[in-house]
């Protein structure tokens, strides 16, 4: 870990990018639209500046959003290259960098930027609470008087509208929508995000997500709702990771719920927990197993074997429901 951290400015961010030359960019594992459109809303803004950017991920972004936005094929699974900074994009820790968090502990000058207000463990952090990192990049690159073009404008609003649940989420404020009034001026492709995100999905996923309804299970008065998909699902229907994000939704749709939890078997006997609260902090919950997230929408990772793991998850919630 770095032995000295500072908080920093969205000024002092513009001053650190203006004096270097090039950077590595790291989107979290299993990213979301917010670290997606973050990363490579940035690298463009940099790379109009004349810099070298790179942007690493060690997951899959999903063939949906490649497909549909060309920016994302720059994304790599495959870290090369040096840098003079390296900066984590909407990661609350170092381990939600995956298999790149040793890469960026070992650097020299680190930057963290992020909206969680989780960890701090790079040389110099800024975390604003706002709903999304996206919205933190934005006023980064005004700051650094980048022209926000359309192909800016729009990665920039994937991650606002996503990170806001298409602005329906309790983050969702005046600011949200200022913003996003902005970036529709710049161009941004506001019904092609909404449709990619919230509207388009393959029969292979349809299938899925009927298979996850089928594994639906209620606790609490029905005050807790839960599904799971395991490995043998997933085979199935040929679905990858990607293909599960949106199914927790189902599970806090149901009007009695306060805590929707969906569970996907991300290799044997390791499960990626997804959830969503209605007056409840599931961030307090996933915390307990070494996660975090938003105080209604958060994450982590449990091993064991799925019966095992549902009792350790139900056990938690009990204890504050």
């Amino acid at each position: 870990m770095k032995s000295t951290k500072k908080t920093v400015t969205i000024n002092e961010v513009a001053s650190l990018i203006e004096k270097s030359n090039s950077f590595a960019l790291f989107a979290h594992t299993n990213p979301d639209g917010d670290t997606i459109g973050a990363t490579v809303a940035l690298a463009l803004a940099l790379e109009s500046l004349g810099k070298k950017a790179a942007v690493f991920c060690d997951s899959a972004i999903g063939n949906k959003v490649v497909e549909a936005f060309d920016e994302t094929k720059r994304i790599s699974n495959n870290f090369f290259g040096k840098y003079d900074f390296y900066i984590a994009v909407d990661c609350g820790d170092l381990n939600r960098l995956g298999e790149f968090a040793w890469i960026f502990e070992r650097s020299a000058e680190t930057l963290t930027i992020d909206h969680h207000g989780g960890e701090y463990y790079s040389k110099y952090n800024i975390v604003n609470d706002y709903a999304s990192t996206c919205q933190i990049i934005y006023e980064i690159i005004r700051q650094l008087h980048v022209v926000i073009d359309k192909n800016i404008a729009t990665y920039l609003y994937m991650g606002l509208c996503t990170d806001t649940g298409n602005f329906s989420h309790n983050n969702t404020d005046k600011k949200c929508f200022l913003t996003a009034a902005e970036l529709c001026d710049c161009g941004a492709a506001m019904e092609k995000v909404n449709r990619v995100f919230f509207k388009d999905t393959t029969l292979s996923e349809t299938k899925l997500l009927g298979c996850a309804l089928g594994h639906l299970r209620t606790y609490y008065d029905n005050k807790m709702v839960l599904m799971y998909l395991t490995l043998e699902d997933m085979k199935k229907f040929n679905a990858d990771l990607n293909a599960t994000s949106g199914i927790v939704q189902n599970a806090i749709n149901v009007d009695s719920a306060k805590v929707g939890v969906m569970l996907t078997e991300y290799s044997p006997n390791v499960y990626k927990v997804s959830m969503r609260g209605k007056d409840f902090s599931v961030r307090e919950v996933c915390q307990q197993f070494g996660g975090g997230g938003h105080v209604l929408a958060a994450g982590c990772m449990i091993s064991g074997f799925l019966e095992d793991v549902i009792d350790k998850i139900v056990r938690v919630v009990g204890y504050t429901i």
